[in-house]
């Protein structure tokens, strides 16, 4: 993570969403196997691609499952990790992959 400029006066989780949404957008969107196969099959009915909208659906539901788990995680940070945040942007490396263990779980629930 880059040093931000300007450490907005926001909440702490709110702080940790910010600094990690970019690197969660791009995981959210990614294709996985399937996904690939399909856009490049060009799969078609009646002239329109399928599949534009499904894989939106479902980088938005990732989406919102790593905003629940980064609100999660964000409760576990210490009082040093805090300061460092409110400090820098940065949130500690423990953070994304916590992050993405809780969304893992989230994802089992649904």
């Amino acid at each position: 993570m880059t040093q931000p400029q300007h450490v907005p006066n926001v909440s702490d989780d709110r702080l940790c969403w910010l600094s990690v949404r970019d690197s969660l957008d791009k995981k959210a969107r990614k294709l996985g196997f399937f996904g690939l196969l399909a856009v490049m099959g060009g799969r078609t009915r009646g002239g329109a691609r399928l599949g534009g909208s499904a894989r939106r659906d479902e980088a938005s539901d990732k989406l919102a499952d790593y905003a629940f788990a980064v609100d999660a995680a964000a409760n576990n940070l210490t009082p040093e990790e805090r300061r460092h945040l409110r400090s820098t942007g940065e949130v500690p490396a423990w953070f994304l992959p916590d992050v993405e263990q809780r969304a893992a779980e989230i994802k089992k629930k649904r």
